[in-house]
């Protein structure tokens, strides 16, 4: 397969290489805007945030201006197609070389959110201008958010029909194994199903699809997955959980669903509600004193003494007392000695050292 990091000219990658990255895109954009006529320059500026970072719609240009919002389209157009004849210039050789040198590093296509983040930070007059650059480069082009993909940013000449090949054979292996998977598994699955890029180009392939993502703790799955894009409190709790493999205090669950990056920004997961929701879910198990661990994981409900009880009656027969604590263990998280003081509370002992159920 051809790859797509290898799709820009070698003029292109000398210029991405060199040292011309030091001006910001709004610095390389008022090269040009300088000679737009006032008004065309006016427009761009508020269609791009580029005097206070704040992006103005067509109907609010036009209302401005007292235009139509076709017209308003078409001043933008005439903009950028002032801008387009000037591609031999500098300023220009620079922006797209950036540009293009960041998609050519992510195999030739990248989310819209993460490149823009990517080349201009939080700056939103930067973002404003790295857009409009954006509009007038023919080496690179808008994909518009559809069902299989997010709105997204690739190379004129990248594949579609590779990264159609390739995001399809990840989507037949997460629906074979129906359950979230590392990226070394599903890579190696993936190349078991036939060829497929390399490991990185496969992975910036599955970056910008809509169906499949990747979670907070770096497993994929598709993204409806309760386990990839957790919604509520027990949610992000069961992802928690299981990708600790321990039972953890529910003050601690909390924290982990704050500090993984599952809460919102800005909101904060009180111990308290996490303690309510689980209590009442039989995906989980109070195993201690504050201690939930997962039912799939084997662990028994109940109380101290109805766990012992349900440990004999299954056994059918007296257990040492030995045999009694392993039993517990691995169903609960309880000290040695609360499960001494019930089994001498609630049970009959046989001989020195073994217990059964009362008759």
């Amino acid at each position: 397969m051809k790859n797509a990091r290898e799709t820009t000219s070698e003029a292109g990658m000398e210029i991405g290489s060199a040292s011309v990255g030091s001006r910001s895109f709004v610095a390389l954009l008022d090269t040009f805007t300088e000679r737009l006529m006032p008004r065309t320059k006016a427009i761009v500026e508020s269609r791009f945030g580029l005097v206070n970072g704040k992006v103005k719609t067509l109907e609010e240009i036009g209302r401005e201006y007292s235009i139509t919002r076709e017209r308003v389209r078409q001043i933008l157009a005439s903009a950028f197609s002032s801008v387009k004849q000037h591609r031999d210039d500098e300023s220009f050789l620079e922006a797209s070389a950036r540009i293009e040198t960041a998609l050519r590093q992510r195999s030739g296509i990248m989310g819209a959110d993460e490149l823009l983040s990517q080349l201009s930070g939080s700056d939103m007059h930067e973002r404003g201008a790295l857009s409009f650059f954006m509009e007038c480069l023919k080496t690179v082009k808008e994909e518009r958010e559809t069902a299989v993909r997010i709105r997204s940013y690739r190379l004129a000449n990248f594949s579609e029909t590779e990264w159609e090949i390739v995001t399809g054979r990840a989507e037949a292996v997460l629906a074979k194994t129906r359950k979230i998977m590392t990226a070394d598994e599903l890579y190696a699955e993936a190349k078991k199903s036939g060829t497929v890029p390399d490991r990185k180009t496969f992975f910036d392939y599955l970056s910008v699809s809509a169906r499949i993502k990747r979670n907070t703790f770096g497993s994929w799955g598709f993204a409806d997955s309760s386990e990839i894009s957790p919604r509520g409190t027990r949610e992000k709790a069961y992802l928690v959980l299981k990708m600790e493999g321990t039972p953890l205090h529910f003050k601690e669950i909390a924290a982990r669903i704050d500090g993984s990056g599952l809460q919102r920004k800005g909101k904060k997961t009180h111990p308290q509600t996490v303690h309510n929701e689980l209590i009442k879910d039989t995906k989980f198990v109070l195993v201690g004193r504050g201690l939930y661990a997962l039912a799939e994981w084997g662990y028994s409900r109940g109380t101290v003494k109805e766990v012992l009880d349900a440990i004999l009656r299954k056994a059918g027969k007296p257990m040492t007392r030995s045999e009694i604590l392993d039993e517990v263990f691995l169903a609960r998280t309880v000290k040695r000695s609360t499960v001494i003081i019930n089994l001498n509370a609630f049970f009959e002992k046989i001989g020195k050292d073994a217990y059964t159920v009362k008759k």
